[in-house]
């Protein structure tokens, strides 16, 4: 077997766009008059599935800024009719945006949501039954303009509460305020009109504002045999950026997202931080998602997805998507047609693809919020994985590489030899009360070593810099969390992968199908035998991840993993020797992805010959 040796070219220092000056959250952020959409998918639990128990409201939501809503709304339950309800439930908004809300459809279900300044947006992810959901809210104006569209807007319906008739579409909608529109072009696809790319003209539509903000839509009778008809309630957000709808006709599970269309859009116009949510249904699988995006207008977005799929639970992705824009905003995200707009704020797309047939998806996404603070600063948005630059919301797992993000975190620069100490240049690390090794601090960034003991759901970290605190930062703690290094350490693209004779796979050096390599990373957990925090692993004992679900797959084909545990001579660097599968279908820079029980990681490329 060959024996797991260090990546010698490591290097940590990553960037993180986007995170602006501001303030930290708390319940007051959200506050106020929201109009929202809610569609929630009770399914069989088998594949492919069938619902079994659909449900959506529409209406508007008062958050009290302390821990309360209230709501009232028009609700659709399977084939009824809608029905007026209402209610109140609690919420929870941490410092980063991160937003706990009981769900006003089924009790006592709570949406893992996100809030932003454009938009509240979540799913129910961490419920153990069989329902996939969508919730977007948007903030309401007292009084408001009719829309100053046009906009780039997506659907997703489930006629009748089945996937018979399921269609998704992508359209631009004329909305420049009430009266007649201009013709609509729709482009989609629809389960009951065999499921490939469509194009469909929708003429005579028109729209009705009210002064409140929000209005009908009329897109003609209802019909099956049409991407894109009949009637929505239409809500428009106090910026006029995001325009937010859905039917409550007898039977109608949809939703309809837009945001306002710009113009002389390139790919470098996507360079933010976002939230981002998404409710998907396809032959194999339904499933819901809540996260983050993070788009450095280099034409890749790089996904962090807290996901509960049908057939397979609650799991962590993070995963590469490469994009193309046109000059309106529009444009391609890998199999889904996308739409950037609400001057670059926001962003909607659909899967609508003839490689995707049975796909049925929709997802939005809007800007994060910016948050700031004073004297030793820890953004709550700011710590991610060293080798992935996973955008927030991944969790951090015993033993991984952390970077972490703020101001006036150190003195000054300073970098450790191991084993890594629990203080340097006065800087200390606490998670859950415990002091982390620590390898490298400065004023904006520290990076370090989650220690193994860390085993609860969540760790509070707290940076301390020459006895004064930094405000306590909670996250998610997961038993994995993979992050592959990459030869550029921008996360993505060609791997930090060796042959077996130490040689770097690269275009110039590609492997073989069937040949063993070794990959560097960080995020893989606790081993055995059990070592101190912050010494590295020796060539003399095999120090080996407990975690031995795993599987390395390269363009979705498995390899065979030979070991999975510490490199020697660097703390924290992971190694996985695995045997290439054989034969591969294609050559060049294909996927690599690492899958565990709890995390699936697909961000980088391995160059095959």
């Amino acid at each position: 077997m060959i024996q797991p040796t260090g990546w010698r070219a490591l290097v940590l220092a990553v960037g993180m766009a986007g995170l602006c000056a501001g303030q930290t959250l708390s319940n007051q952020a959200l506050s106020g008059k929201y109009y929202f959409r809610y569609i929630s998918l009770g399914t069989s639990g088998t594949t492919p599935a069938s619902l079994t128990d659909p449900r959506s409201l529409i209406g508007t939501m008062t958050f009290d800024g302390a821990a309360g809503y209230t709501f009232t709304g028009q609700q659709v339950i399977g084939a009824g009719s809608a029905t007026a309800v209402s209610g109140r439930g609690s919420y929870t908004v941490d410092p980063g945006g991160f937003v706990s809300l009981d769900s006003p459809l089924r009790s006592p279900a709570k949406v893992n949501a996100r809030y932003g300044p454009e938009a509240l947006l979540g799913s129910s992810t961490e419920t153990s039954d069989n329902t996939f959901d969508l919730f977007v809210a948007i903030p309401a104006a007292a009084s408001a303009a009719a829309p100053s569209g046009p906009f780039t807007a997506v659907s997703l319906e489930f006629p009748g509460g089945s996937t018979d008739n399921m269609r998704a579409s992508q359209f631009n909608l004329p909305v420049t305020g009430a009266g007649a529109l201009a013709a609509i072009t729709v482009t989609g696809h629809a389960a009951n009109l065999g499921g490939s790319v469509q194009t469909q003209t929708v003429s005579g539509a028109s729209y009705t504002a009210n002064a409140d903000g929000s209005g009908t839509l009329n897109l003609g009778a209802a019909s099956n045999a049409q991407l894109l008809s009949g009637s929505r309630t239409v809500y428009v957000s106090a910026s006029g950026n995001i325009l937010l709808g859905g039917s409550t006709a007898a039977g109608a599970h949809d939703i309809l997202i837009g945001v306002r269309a710009m113009s002389g859009v390139t790919a470098a116009s996507w360079n933010a931080t976002f939230w981002g949510a998404g409710l998907r249904v396809d032959s194999s699988a339904v499933a819901g998602y809540a996260g983050s995006v993070a788009a450095r207008g280099g034409g890749k977005l790089t996904w962090t997805k807290r996901m509960k799929a049908l057939g397979y639970g609650r799991f962590d992705f993070t995963g590469i998507n490469a994009y193309s824009l046109g000059a309106d905003g529009t444009g391609t995200v890998e199999l889904t047609l996308a739409g950037l707009g609400a001057s670059g704020k926001a962003f909607v797309g659909v899967a609508v693809n003839n490689s995707d047939p049975s796909a049925y998806e929709i997802y939005f996404g809007t800007q994060v919020p910016q948050l700031s603070g004073s004297g030793v600063f820890l953004n709550p948005l700011g710590v991610v994985n060293a080798a992935s630059s996973a955008p927030p919301g991944n969790p951090i797992s015993p033993g991984q590489f952390v970077t972490l993000y703020g101001t006036g975190l150190a003195a000054g620069n300073a970098t450790a030899k191991p084993p890594y100490p629990a203080q340097l240049n006065g800087v200390t690390v606490q998670v859950n009360g415990k002091a982390a090794p620590i390898y490298f601090v400065s004023p904006g960034q520290i990076n370090f070593l989650v220690p193994y003991a860390t085993g609860s759901s969540t760790a509070t970290i707290v940076v301390q810099n020459n006895g004064v605190n930094s405000n306590p930062v909670t996250v998610p703690v997961a038993a994995t969390a993979p992050g592959v290094y990459t030869l550029d350490q921008s996360g993505s693209g060609p791997g930090a992968i060796l042959h077996a004779d130490y040689s770097v796979v690269d275009a110039s050096n590609p492997a073989a199908a069937g040949e063993t390599v070794l990959i560097y990373l960080t995020g893989m957990g606790t081993v055995s035998p059990t070592l101190a925090d912050g010494t590295a692993g020796t060539s003399g004992t095999l120090y080996r991840a407990t975690n031995s679900n795993i599987t390395v797959l390269v363009a979705g084909k498995p390899g065979t993993v030979l070991f999975n545990g510490l490199a020697p001579g660097y703390p924290g660097l992971y190694q996985i020797n695995v045997t290439l599968p054989a034969p591969l279908a294609n050559s060049g820079a294909l996927p690599l992805a690492i899958q565990t029980g709890n995390a699936y990681h697909d961000q980088v490329d391995i160059a095959i010959r």
